[in-house]
């Protein structure tokens, strides 16, 4: 049950999310309610399970 970071596109506001599995179609901003949310690349997804050691403790880049 991994926590996801999402930006809504119609109010630019950005949240976190813990979801289950298949409950991304789900996702609305808890701002606005718009279901128009889009899911941020990490910079940990960038980088495989080997390297870096331990748990990253980068902050999430947005690439928009």
């Amino acid at each position: 049950m991994p926590i996801f970071e999402y930006q809504c596109n119609q109010c630019k506001k950005e949240f976190e999310k813990l979801v289950f599995s298949g409950e991304d179609k789900y996702i609305s901003c808890p701002e606005c309610k718009s279901k128009d949310a889009r899911k941020k690349m990490s910079v940990s997804s960038f980088m495989g399970n080997n390297s870096l050691g331990k748990c990253a403790t980068s902050s999430p880049k947005d690439f928009s």
